[in-house]
């Protein structure tokens, strides 16, 4: 098949993916270098062309993978903007800055709005036809290639686009994670037979081998195609009857070494250029000496010529060609390829690596670069670039912005290891003043051995540094404020005094200075329970230019609504700030975070395990490193009601805000370790978690009660304790900050406290029973369905417990049907188990199924997947199961091939 020799199984899979006849969008050809993973690439593009399927292909390459989204460039090489209309405009914009098709604006495009960019182009090709995406040497494609393909990968479903990929054996890249085990498949591409060696030798070189030698070629090569072909290279023309010995090196490797020794030394030079640039181009080579190079480096198989690009005919070539090469001879080579090359950013690339000393006009010249590739988010080539720029600068000129110019590029791509070393050692040699404060500021961003207690001391060496400059010390005090706010969550009176000083000493600076004093005023107001509405005027009163990273008062705004239970108000304020933050990855990923605390609040469990989900699989999964992913996983598994879950998710976030310092997530993670324990019946851990929660929010003046709503639950804690007093020492305060700010949900939670301590400091009365009531319509109104319907499984088990058999049985049927339509097993259960007590009825017309139950088996019968059934009803997959689960156990069936006839026998009862 295909004229490969000994792989029609390969070809068969391949042949497969491209005619749609697999459940699979993803083929990857794994092997070791020679093997022939790339012939078997190469014919499933040929092949894929011969179909009518658009192809885009791209060849990695170790020389290209420092340059950002060079792979892309490839991919889109022949596919023209005009073609992508369903590309919005704006993510078109930032593609072809990244393609190098339109010059930047003065903000740079996100890594986030590229990848985005390349799912819609994608998906826009796929109208036209079938599409696939070929992409060989995966272990040397770019980050911001990889990232932006993998975003894309798993997020088309439906679209006839496939992909084809070859790799070398190691770690499992993003792109291959994107598709999951079951819609990727995997070929180990090995080495070949004694049979097929002699194969290959006969069709490719025209050897007749005698079988004695082919077995000495095989054992040698190990069945390796590309060192049997190069061993079979030194074998032509030779009397093979009679040859003794093999001509093989101590390393087979060397072979190739061997081919690129015996090279003309002209077409040896163009095999080191191609190897040193490899995106070089036919047209940039020398007229007429370089063509007759080509020619040589073509004619020896060594350089291919694909449309007028070069590369090298296969990668151990490339690296044979480096590996020979004296460094002086590499310089040069790297200086003539500067004059030859079109792009600024690469030419002075190939300068830098060809220089040795000091160069301070090259070094200008590379920091414009750095800026240059800065804008356009290329952030990789610009701190390549800044790194040259202050290795070239003399000891007599100053360097400082140089260093800080790198850093802020390391702090730009994640990298914190690399920024904390280059501070910490530069910090002594920095001068006074503002380099020294930049420097300070930027460190607390970096890796930090005691987490929040070195932030705070570095903040404390800015302060001082900053000395008397109202500028200086208006941009620290904003940190130190914003630091104490919301990572320690401590000091609150004193942070929000540090933010209005901060917001008058601002004025005498800059638009951006003015901008994070107020942004952390807002925090600091909002955690203190007031308004906030007059400061963000006076923020959007400001000039329109760039804001700092991440600080806008909208997700603040949004918060706020959700502490105060107002979610139907707060949604969509967070969903219009993640809408137009989509070219910012790190607000975009905060705007996600704070919609996931959003649901968390509503119990929309679904809608938050896809956030979350989704989260884990982005780009941006390592842009928040505190543990919110954790105690967001936490509180989402409380609220279902999977307590050991909710345990170990919970658990692992308190140790890792205790590591760091991070109080916030320390404090969301114990409360949901707090409901957790509270379903489990361990009181006296339920009263701890809970205890501590609020403890500290009244110690550290955290005022507005739903920033960290541990106090109804503790209420609920210490009433099942039979702690009365305690119960309403919290009640009182809970009541008196509803009454104050105006505040929803702590004036439904002080209704739900005051009639819970009520039925348990005397006994139930109807007018508490109707507290009770009242107090879950409250939080129905505001659209809290999980704090509602655990405020009714208070009112059932209180009823249940005073004997009040029917009424508890009403309630307690409303509550199961509600956690179960939330999605809540766990409650559920909880609260089945406080029917059963009472002696639940089964209602004939239903079988004893839930409306919920029934609608899913009714789909399950029609014969539609858990997959399709979750899609229809807009729920989880494991939602679907844990309701078939129990269908089957309340039918008495196992399977589904039971459950039409068991439906049926519902039905007949209903009719009856």
């Amino acid at each position: 098949m295909g004229g490969l020799v000994a792989r029609d199984s390969e070809l068969e899979a391949i042949s497969r993916l491209l005619a749609g006849q697999t459940s699979v969008r993803a083929l990857v050809l794994e092997g070791d270098p020679g093997v022939g993973k790339t012939s078997l690439w190469e014919q499933g593009i040929e092949w894929a062309r011969e179909r009518g399927l658009r192809v885009l292909v791209a060849r990695s390459s170790e020389a290209e993978t420092p340059l950002p989204f060079a792979a892309l460039i490839d991919l889109l090489d022949g596919v023209a903007s005009a073609e992508l209309t369903g590309v919005p405009a704006p993510q078109l914009r930032a593609l072809d800055v990244a393609l190098y098709r339109a010059d930047p604006t003065d903000r740079p495009p996100e890594p986030q709005v590229i990848s985005i960019a390349v799912l819609s182009a994608l998906r826009s090709l796929a109208e036209s036809g079938p599409l696939l995406v070929a992409v060989d040497d995966l272990q040397w494609l770019d980050g911001a290639s990889e990232d932006a393909l993998a975003y894309a990968a798993r997020r088309l479903e439906r679209e006839p686009v496939t992909f084809l990929l070859a790799r070398r054996p190691g770690r499992r890249s993003a792109l291959e994670s994107a598709f999951g085990d079951q819609q990727a498949e995997r070929i180990d591409v090995r080495a070949m037979s004694v049979g097929a060696t002699r194969q290959l030798l006969a069709s490719r070189l025209g050897l007749r081998i005698p079988h004695h030698l082919l077995r000495r070629i095989y054992d040698t090569t190990t069945g390796n195609p590309l060192f049997a072909l190069e061993l079979g290279r030194t074998l032509v023309g030779r009397d093979l009857d009679t040859l003794a010995d093999l001509p093989v090196p101590e390393h087979l490797e060397d072979l190739l070494g061997t081919r690129v020794a015996d090279l003309d030394d002209s077409a040896r030079r163009v095999l080191l250029a191609v190897a040193l640039d490899a995106d070089l181009r036919v047209g940039q080579l020398p007229h007429p000496s370089g063509v007759a190079a080509l020619q040589a480096a073509v004619d020896a198989g060594v350089v291919v010529i694909e449309g007028d690009r070069l590369r090298a005919a296969h990668p151990l070539l490339a690296a044979a060609a480096q590996r020979q090469a004296p460094e002086a001879e590499k310089r040069d080579v790297h200086r003539r390829l500067a004059d030859l090359v079109a792009d600024e950013q690469r030419r002075v690339l190939h300068l830098a690596l060809a220089t040795i000393g000091h160069d301070e006009p090259l070094a200008s010249r590379l920091d414009a670069a750095a800026a240059a590739s800065a804008a356009r988010g290329a952030t990789r080539m610009a701190i390549d670039l800044a790194s040259h720029a202050a290795r070239l600068t003399p000891p007599e000129v100053p360097d400082v912005d140089r260093v800080l110019a790198l850093a802020r590029h390391l702090n730009d791509a994640g990298e914190k290891q690399r920024l904390t070393e280059l501070l910490s050692y530069r910090l002594d040699s920095l001068p006074h003043g503002a380099p020294r404060v930049t420097a300070y500021l930027m460190l607390t961003e970096g890796v930090l051995e005691q987490g929040s207690a070195d932030i705070a001391a570095l903040l404390d060496k800015a302060l001082a540094e900053a000395g008397d400059d109202p500028v200086l010390r208006g941009q620290v005090l904003s940190f130190m404020a914003e630091n104490d706010a919301i990572v320690e969550v401590r000091g609150l009176a004193r942070a929000d005094e540090r933010a209005i000083e901060a917001v008058a000493l601002s004025e005498q600076g800059s638009p951006d200075d003015q901008r994070l004093a107020l942004n952390t005023l807002v925090w600091t107001q909002a955690l203190r329970g007031r308004p906030v509405d007059e400061v963000i005027k006076r923020y959007y009163a400001l000039p329109t230019e760039r804001a700092a990273m991440a600080r806008y008062p909208e997700r603040i705004t949004g918060q706020r609504l959700a502490w105060r239970g107002e979610v139907d108000l707060g949604r969509p304020v967070l969903q219009a700030f993640r809408r137009d933050t989509v070219d910012s990855a790190e607000a975009h990923a905060l705007a996600r975070l704070h919609l996931c605390e959003l649901e968390l609040r509503a119990g929309r469990w679904d809608d938050v395990e896809g956030m979350l989900d989704d989260w884990a699989a982005s780009l941006d999964s390592e842009l928040l490193i505190w543990p919110m992913y954790e105690r967001c996983r936490g509180l989402l598994e409380a609220g279902r009601g999977n307590v050991e879950a909710a345990r170990q998710w919970a658990g692992r976030a308190v140790e890792k805000a205790v590591t760091t310092g991070v109080r916030w997530d320390w404090l969301e993670a114990t409360r949901a370790l707090g409901i957790a324990a509270l379903l489990a019946k361990d009181l006296d851990q339920a009263t701890a978690r809970l205890s501590s929660v609020w403890e500290h929010t009244l110690r550290e003046g955290v005022l507005d009660p739903g920033a960290f709503p541990a106090g109804p639950d503790l209420v609920e804690a210490l009433t099942e304790s039979e702690s009365y007093d305690q119960a309403q020492a919290v009640l009182d305060v809970l009541a008196e900050r509803a009454a104050d700010q105006d505040h929803p949900w702590a004036a439904a939670g002080a209704q739900r406290g005051a009639a819970l301590v009520e039925i348990h400091g005397d006994a139930y009365t109807d007018a508490a029973g109707a507290a009770l009531e009242a107090a879950a319509a409250s939080y129905g109104r505001l659209g809290l369905l999980f704090d509602q319907a655990r405020t009714l499984l208070s009112l059932g088990r209180a009823q249940r417990r005073a004997k009040k058999w029917g009424a508890a049985r009403d309630v307690l049927e409303r509550v199961v049907e509600a956690f179960e339509s939330l999605g809540s097993p766990g409650w559920a259960t909880d609260a089945r188990a406080e029917l059963e007590r009472v002696g639940a009825r089964k209602s004939a017309s239903s079988g004893g199924l839930t409306a919920t139950e029934r609608r899913v088996a009714e789909l399950a019968v029609e014969g539609l997947a858990n997959k399709e059934i979750a899609r229809t009803l807009v729920v989880t997959v494991n939602t679907v199961e844990f309701h078939l689960r129990n269908t089957y156990a309340k039918l008495g069936i196992r399977s589904r091939v039971q459950l039409a006839a068991a439906m049926q026998g519902t039905d007949e009862v209903a009719e009856g």
